[in-house]
């Protein structure tokens, strides 16, 4: 596959990000979206120590090597595309705390999607979200660090094994930063949202919240789409975390309808956690 700019209309374009040269999931999980989409890579090593003697990475494509701060060079190289792959600390804490990937989720304009070595996504941000986090908030645009305590993690519950998975990560995640759980269940309001009723939401959410090792957390049962109601409903969170139905590369089904949609628009990252998978 060619790295180069494709400015043809209706051309996907695709930019992996190579900072401290971990880059074999990014560029993994990108060469399968562009396979599948056929969308252009482009792969942006960034250096900041201007050395003529860089060690090769040895990737199957052409990298383009750029000196500067990565957050700068990402976010300029970002613009535009569809979009922008880095690689993730593989510690959840370290991921969240990670300065360079807390600037960068900042200053991206184009959906981040951030996954572990294996190519699997982990977290995606959007610039909509921070965008509007932002000017809500001028005070929270630039955080140094996660607070110890009074920070929330806001997970949907629908029962399925993918959302029970996420909230699995959300808890362990509230036990190693003392935040506080919001546990967020949806029903529908038309169509075939329908037959998920307000009983079934309130089921589950008691279920999950019945099992947690923690004093009950914060519980909302709410009506409507579940995308703008985890918006909704994750306003004054650190996080947001929603089960991934999907196992395939593509931007949407690796993500999830729902988790894209948050990914893209929510105010603070997202954690995209999948369903186990099934027993052979």
């Amino acid at each position: 596959m060619t790295t180069v700019r494709d400015a043809r209309p209706g051309t996907r374009s695709i930019v992996v990000g190579v900072v401290d040269d971990r880059c074999s999931g990014s560029l993994a999980y990108a060469l399968e979206v562009a396979l599948e989409e056929s969308a252009t890579v482009r792969v942006v090593r960034v250096s900041t120590d201007h050395r003529e003697d860089r060690t090769e990475l040895g990737l199957p494509v052409v990298t383009e090597e750029l000196d500067g701060d990565p957050v700068d060079v990402l976010a300029r190289e970002g613009r535009g595309v569809d979009l922008l792959v880095v690689e993730t600390p593989r510690d959840p804490v370290a991921a969240l705390l990670d300065p360079f990937l807390v600037r960068l989720r900042r200053r991206s304009e184009t959906l981040l999607v951030e996954v572990d070595r294996h190519g699997e996504v982990v977290r995606a941000s959007g610039p909509e979200g921070w965008a509007y986090s932002a000017e809500a908030d001028p005070a929270v645009s630039t955080p140094t660090a996660v607070p110890s305590a009074g920070g929330v993690i806001c997970v949907g519950v629908d029962g399925s094994p993918a959302s029970t998975a996420a909230v699995g990560w959300a808890v362990a995640m509230a036990a190693q930063t003392a935040f506080t759980l919001r546990l967020v269940g949806v029903y529908g309001t038309s169509g075939a949202a329908v037959a998920r009723t307000r009983q079934d939401a309130v089921d589950a959410v008691a279920t999950v919240a019945s099992r947690l090792p923690t004093p009950a957390p914060q519980s909302v049962v709410v009506q409507g789409e579940a995308a703008d109601r985890l918006l909704d409903a994750s306003r004054d969170a650190v996080l947001l975390v929603v089960g991934r139905h999907g196992t395939s590369g593509l931007i949407h089904s690796a993500l999830g309808g729902v988790g894209e949609t948050c990914a893209r628009l929510a105010r603070c990252p997202v954690v995209i956690v999948p369903a186990p998978a099934p027993a052979p």
